[in-house]
C-alpha cells in the first residue's frame, strides 16, 4: 500500500513541479525502435535496437543494445548503448557512451564519448571541442576547436584547429594529421609522430607526477575505499530486501528485463530533477526547498544501486542453478550482485559504470511506482472527486 501512495505523490509532484516545456517530448519503446518520419519535437526512445532516419527538429535522447541515428537532427543527441553510431548531422551536441562508439557526421557544437572503442571517422566534423575516453580512440575527423583524449592506444588522422591534450600509453599522429596548435601529452612512450604530420605548435610531453598513496592499516585508500563501499552497498541492499522483500524483487526484475527503459526513464527523472531545482534556486524561499529536494533525490539514488545489484546477481546465479528458480534467495543475488558492482567499479571507467548503475537503478524504481499507481490512468482515477 505504502508503494502506491509514494507512487502517487511522485507522479503528482513531478507533473506539477515541472515546466510544461519539459513534457513536449515523443517517447517510443519495443524490441525495436524505428523513427524514420520527420518528428518536430523531442525524441525519447528506448529499446534493443532503436533506428532513427527521419529528421528531428529537436533533441534526441536514446538508450538500448543499439543505436544508430543517421538522420538530421536539429538539437542535440544523448545516446547510451552497447553500439553507438551517429551518422546524421546534429546541431547541438553528441554525449554518447557505449561498448563501441562511431560518430560519422557533422556536430555543430561539441562533442563528448566514453566507450571501450572510440572512432571519430574522417567524415566527422567537429564544430567546437572534442573529448573522448576510450580503450582505443581513434580521431580522423576535422575538429576546429580543442581535443582532449584519454585511453590505452590514441590515434589522430585528422585535423585538430588549435590544441590537442592526450592522456595514454602511447599516441601515434598519423601522416594524414595536422595540428594547428600545440601537442601536449601524457605517455608511457613517446610520441609516434608519422612522416608528412603537420605539428605547428610545439610537442611537450608532460610526465606524470609520482603521488604517494595514502594507507590505512598498510592497505592503499583505493582498497580501503572499495572495501567500505562494498560493505555499505551490502549493508543497504540487505536492509532494503528484508524490510520491503515484495517490491525489491519487482525492481530488481524491471532493471533486469527492462534494463533500457530503466535507464531512458531515470535519464528523464534526473534532467527533471534538475530542471525543478534550477527553477527553485531563482527565488530566494526556493534554495532551502531546492536543498531539500537535492538531499532527499541524493538519499533515493544511491540506494538504488541495491536493485541493480539483485539483478546482477539473478543473472549470475540463475544459470549455476540448471533451471531452477533462485529468485527467491534475495538476499544471496544482492550479496554475489554487490561483488560484481564493486568490481565493475575497480575497472577504468568505474565512474561510468557506477552512474550507469544508479541512473538505471532508480529508473527501474519510478518504472515500478509508474506501474503500481497504473499510470495516467490511476493518476486520473484518483483525482476524481469521490461521488
Amino acid at each position: 500500500m505504502w508503494i502506491r501512495s509514494l507512487g502517487a505523490v511522485l507522479a503528482l509532484a513531478l507533473v506539477v513541479a515541472t515546466p510544461l516545456a519539459a513534457w513536449a517530448f515523443v517517447f517510443q519503446n519495443g524490441e525495436t525502435v524505428t523513427a524514420a518520419t520527420g518528428l518536430s519535437d523531442d525524441l525519447y526512445a528506448a529499446g534493443q535496437t532503436v533506428t532513427v532516419t527521419g529528421r528531428i527538429d529537436g533533441d534526441v535522447a536514446a538508450a538500448g543494445r543499439v543505436v544508430t541515428i543517421t538522420g538530421t537532427v536539429t538539437g542535440g543527441v544523448l545516446a547510451a548503448a552497447q553500439d553507438v553510431r551517429i551518422a546524421g548531422p546534429v546541431g547541438r551536441t553528441v554525449r554518447a557512451a557505449g561498448q563501441s562508439v562511431a560518430i560519422e557526421s557533422t556536430v555543430l557544437i561539441d562533442a563528448l564519448a566514453v566507450g571501450q572503442e572510440i572512432n571519430i571517422r574522417q567524415q566527422a566534423h567537429i564544430g567546437r571541442d572534442l573529448l573522448a575516453s576510450g580503450q582505443t580512440v581513434y580521431v580522423a575527423a576535422n575538429v576546429d576547436r580543442f581535443a582532449r583524449l584519454i585511453g590505452d592506444t590514441v590515434v589522430v588522422a585528422g585535423r585538430v584547429g588549435k590544441g590537442l591534450r592526450v592522456d595514454a600509453r602511447h599516441l601515434t599522429i598519423m601522416p594524414t594529421a595536422q595540428i594547428d596548435g600545440d601537442v601536449r601529452y601524457s605517455a608511457e612512450l613517446p610520441v609516434d609522430v608519422r612522416a608528412g604530420a603537420v605539428i605547428k605548435g610545439k610537442i611537450e610531453r608532460v610526465a606524470r607526477p609520482m603521488r604517494r598513496e595514502a594507507r590505512l592499516l598498510g592497505l592503499t585508500f583505493p582498497i580501503v575505499f572499495r572495501i567500505w563501499e562494498a560493505l555499505a552497498l551490502l549493508v543497504i541492499g540487505l536492509v532494503i530486501v528484508t524490510v520491503i522483500p515484495h517490491p525489491a524483487r519487482e525492481i530488481s526484475t524491471m532493471a533486469l528485463r527492462r534494463f533500457p527503459h530503466s535507464l531512458l526513464v531515470g535519464v528523464a527523472v534526473l534532467l527533471a530533477f534538475f530542471v525543478v531545482c534550477a527553477v527553485l534556486t531563482t527565488t530566494v524561499i526556493g534554495i532551502p526547498l531546492a536543498v531539500s529536494i537535492a538531499l532527499l533525490f541524493a538519499a533515493g539514488v544511491y540506494p538504488s544501486q541495491a536493485f541493480v545489484a539483485a539483478a546482477l546477481g539473478k543473472m549470475l546465479l540463475v544459470p549455476i542453478g540448471r533451471g531452477k528458480d533462485l529468485s527467491t534467495s534475495l538476499r544471496l543475488t544482492v550479496a554475489v550482485g554487490t561483488v560484481i558492482l564493486v568490481l565493475l567499479f575497480a575497472l577504468p571507467f568505474g565512474w561510468f559504470m557506477r552512474l550507469l548503475a544508479m541512473i538505471s537503478g532508480w529508473g527501474a524504481v519510478c518504472l515500478t511506482l509508474w506501474r503500481s499507481i497504473g499510470g495516467w490512468t490511476g493518476i486520473t482515477m484518483r483525482m476524481r472527486p469521490s461521488p
